[in-house]
C-alpha cells in the first residue's frame, strides 16, 4: 500500500505539471480573457502545491 506522503507528493507533481500545461495553453491563445484565466489557474495550482509541501513539512 502506498504511503499517504507519497500520495501527496504525487499530487504535488500533478499540480505542477498541470500548472505548466496551463501556462503553455496561455501562451498559445490569442484570447486575452482565456489567457488570463489559464495563468490564474496555474498560479492557484502552484499555491495549492506549496500548501501541500508546507503540510508535509509540518508532519516531519
Amino acid at each position: 500500500m502506498i504511503d499517504y506522503r507519497q500520495l501527496v507528493e504525487n499530487s504535488i507533481e500533478k499540480c505542477q505539471s498541470s500548472a505548466a500545461d496551463l501556462r503553455v495553453a496561455a501562451g498559445k491563445t490569442a484570447n486575452t480573457a482565456a489567457k488570463n484565466s489559464f495563468e490564474q489557474a496555474a498560479k492557484e495550482l502552484e499555491a495549492c502545491a506549496q500548501k501541500c509541501r508546507m503540510a508535509l513539512k509540518q508532519l516531519s
